[in-house]
C-alpha cells in the first residue's frame, strides 16, 4: 500500500516516475488513474508483471492497523493498494510501481506481509535486490 497526501493525476505522470526510478517497467495507459480498480497489466520487457491495484480509503487502513499497534508517522489522505499473486514478476512490478508512485507523492509504503512502514529508499533498495533475483532472459516484445 502507498499511504500519501497527494494524488498523481494520470497513469502517464505515474510511468514518468517509474521511469525516474530507473525500472524497466511499463504500465498500461488504457484506462484512467482515477478508475483503477482490478488488474492493472504492466510488463518488463517481454514478461507481464502486472499486479492487482485499487484506491482504498486511507484513513480505514490507518485506523484498522493502527488498531495492531502500527504507526505510520502521519494522517494520509490517499491510499493506492497492491495485491499480487505469487509470480516473481508481479512481485517487483507492484515494489516498483509503489516505490515510484511514494516518491512522487512524498508518501510512504506499507507491506502488510512484513509489518514494514518503509520510506521510497527502503522499497527501492527491495525492488532491486527482487530485480536481481529475476530470470535474466526476458523475451522482447
Amino acid at each position: 500500500m502507498c499511504l500519501s497526501d497527494r494524488r498523481l493525476s494520470s497513469i502517464a505522470d505515474w510511468q514518468q516516475a517509474i521511469d525516474r526510478e530507473g525500472f524497466d517497467l511499463r504500465l498500461d495507459t488504457s484506462r484512467p488513474f482515477a478508475a483503477l480498480s482490478g488488474h492493472l497489466p504492466a510488463h518488463r520487457g517481454g514478461e507481464h508483471a502486472g499486479f492487482e491495484c485499487d484506491h482504498w480509503d486511507a484513513a480505514e487502513t490507518i485506523d484498522g492497523y493502527s488498531e495492531f499497534g502500527f504507526d505510520f508517522g502521519r494522517r494520509c489522505k490517499g491510499n493506492l493498494a497492491f495485491r499480487f499473486g505469487g509470480d516473481e514478476f508481479a512481485l517487483w512490478g507492484a515494489y516498483a510501481a509503489a516505490t515510484a508512485y511514494a516518491r512522487a507523492t512524498e508518501g510512504i509504503v506499507f507491506d502488510p506481509q512484513t509489518s514494514e512502514v518503509m520510506p521510497p529508499d527502503r522499497t527501492a533498495e527491495i525492488t532491486r535486490d527482487l530485480e536481481r533475483q529475476l530470470p535474466q532472459n526476458l523475451t522482447k516484445p
